[in-house]
């Protein structure tokens, strides 16, 4: 079994094991107990498929008759229909206070939306996958980690495209996701980072980055961070914000 098939089931069995403890917290609760039956569905549903796709989407297992059991659009369908299921349990969890548990699934949650990217499939909506990476992001504190989860991001946003249903709450979290990624690429000192976020940011939220840059620049004199660091900064602050409004 390859590696990226053991994370997927890893990431299968940590949703998993959430919902055995919320069914476990309120065995009596129908709406609870419908929630689980349903996401069980779409989990075993997306592994299932995902197991038998290579990292590049390309069919590599036969069912018994020889016939492909899946395909990229089959794991878009799956993949966002489990990550919806997900989005009532991370509020579940946050109402049992269950902490332990509600991080592993940010973990994983964040870890489902990148194997749905690295399949070839589309993401719908960025919920909870923005506050699971904003999660990781608190979490994280070491340079090379944060550029590799800045990395990870960008490959999460790359494959987003807003589905018909999405509303007000879906471009709130994309505009968490942009302002995270900014963030962890400053904190990562990674310059070729730093381009790449703010630039996604100008093309898809260009109303929001003057305001972001304008506190970088802030961030860059109180503190300590690379010349080079502050370098992009301030290309990016010139280039996008117009001198009357500096």
């Amino acid at each position: 079994m390859s590696q990226g098939n053991v994370a997927i089931e890893s990431i299968g069995s940590v949703i998993s094991a959430a919902f055995d403890v919320l069914t476990e917290a309120n065995p009596d609760d129908p709406e609870t107990l419908e929630r689980a039956h349903s996401a069980g569905y779409a989990l075993v549903k997306f592994v299932n498929l995902a197991v038998s796709l290579s990292s590049d989407g390309t069919q590599v297992n036969l069912d018994g008759d020889g016939a492909a059991m899946g395909s990229a659009e089959d794991i878009e369908v799956a993949g966002n229909q489990l990550l919806r299921a997900t989005t009532g349990l991370v509020a579940d969890l946050e109402t049992a206070g269950c902490l332990e548990e509600l991080k592993q699934l940010r973990h994983a949650v964040a870890g489902l939306a990148v194997s749905i990217a690295r399949l070839g499939a589309r993401l719908e909506s960025l919920e909870p996958v923005a506050n699971a990476f904003a999660a990781l992001a608190r979490e994280t504190h070491e340079p090379e980690r944060l550029a590799t989860l800045g990395y990870l991001m960008d490959e999460v946003l790359t494959a987003f495209t807003p589905g018909v249903e999405s509303g007000i709450e879906s471009a709130e979290s994309s505009r968490l996701m942009h302002n995270e990624l900014n963030s962890v690429a400053i904190r990562s000192h990674d310059s070729e980072l730093m381009e790449c976020a703010f630039d996604r940011m100008a093309e898809h939220m260009p109303a929001d980055l003057p305001a972001f840059l304008r506190e970088a620049v802030v961030e860059m004199e109180r503190a300590d961070h690379p010349e080079d660091v502050k370098a992009v900064v301030r290309v990016y602050h010139e280039r996008h914000i117009p001198p009357a409004t500096r």
